[in-house]
């Protein structure tokens, strides 16, 4: 009789144990069926309370889909109100929950869509920050690093072989166009940024050129930002230089011209019958007093203009 009391006991309190887990488990599912519906009226913020109150309780800490509609909520929330940035909370918070759904498991429906969304923020990062790059103002740099960084994470997170060395290569370039265009602008800024600028601006060529080195813009962009950086110290002088001055001005000038030549004769040497390249070795051979030599390539670029 004592025995089948304990039985009895042990019954009810597994029958509490289960019902109590069902009970959680509707009341999980509940929760994420409320938010679901409220994200497909476009109530995203007020899926979100629903939701995001509740997601760390033991209930939801292995429920794949509640951390996948999660995500999409972040995602949504991302996208309505327009945040940018590194650093904006809402795409963080939707990649994390993305990610943990995925590792959680879901349903092949949901993955699928889960992939699409995280491709969405991937690109989102790429965007911003090429977006960055085409308005680049000084000092902006390291965002635009961060960005591209959380972009070429998440690709790396979605297809681990993915090769991005010249997608990364043809950022440094586009960055040291952009620190080039700085220094042609009339804008006035005071000498010591200008040299920072243009060190920028050589060094994200080489970067370029480290992760490319066939990359015939980064060659020539190069060669043409060492040129002009040339010019405009030439064009310092006025009556007032001294002859220490000007005996150091050309010097500097000299020592930019020889380190144009070899990016600008690696250029040629990839596209030999373009006028850009022939015209800059003429230019260059010139600025350093070889005559015989900017007249060869004179005469190379007469001869296919003759032949037009």
């Amino acid at each position: 009789m004592s025995a089948m009391k304990i039985d009895i006991r042990s019954f009810l309190l597994a029958c509490v144990v289960v019902s109590a887990s069902f009970c959680s488990s509707v009341w999980a599912q509940g929760e994420v069926d409320r938010a679901t519906e409220l994200g497909r009226s476009g109530n995203w913020a007020d899926a979100k309370q629903v939701l995001r109150p509740v997601l760390n309780t033991p209930a939801y800490q292995t429920n794949g889909r509640a951390w996948f509609v999660m995500g999409f909520i972040h995602k949504e929330l991302h996208k309505s109100t327009g945040e940018f940035g590194s650093d904006a909370p809402e795409r963080l918070e939707a990649i994390a929950c993305l990610q943990r759904a995925m590792q959680l498991g879901m349903n092949p429906t949901d993955r699928a869509v889960a992939i699409e969304a995280m491709d969405f923020l991937s690109r989102s990062y790429f965007r911003e920050a090429i977006g960055m790059v085409e308005g680049f103002t000084w000092g902006s740099t390291e965002e635009i690093k961060a960005l591209y960084g959380r972009y070429e994470a998440l690709e790396m997170s979605l297809n681990p072989t993915k090769d991005l060395a010249h997608q990364r290569s043809d950022l440094s370039r586009y960055l040291g166009q952009a620190h080039a265009m700085l220094l042609e602008s009339e804008s006035p800024r005071p000498s010591a940024e200008l040299k920072a600028i243009f060190e920028a601006a050589i060094g994200h060529y080489g970067d370029a050129l480290k992760g490319n080195p066939n990359d015939y813009a980064a060659q020539y962009n190069l060669a043409i930002t060492l040129y002009n950086e040339g010019v405009r110290k030439l064009k310092r002088i006025d009556h007032e230089t001294s002859m220490f001055e000007l005996m150091e001005i050309q010097d500097g000038c000299i020592d930019l011209f020889e380190r144009a030549l070899n990016p600008m004769q690696a250029a040629h040497a990839q596209q030999p019958n373009r006028l850009e390249t022939l015209k800059g070795l003429m230019t260059l051979h010139y600025a350093l007093s070889q005559k015989a030599e900017s007249d060869a390539y004179r005469a190379q670029i007469e001869q296919i203009l003759g032949n037009r």
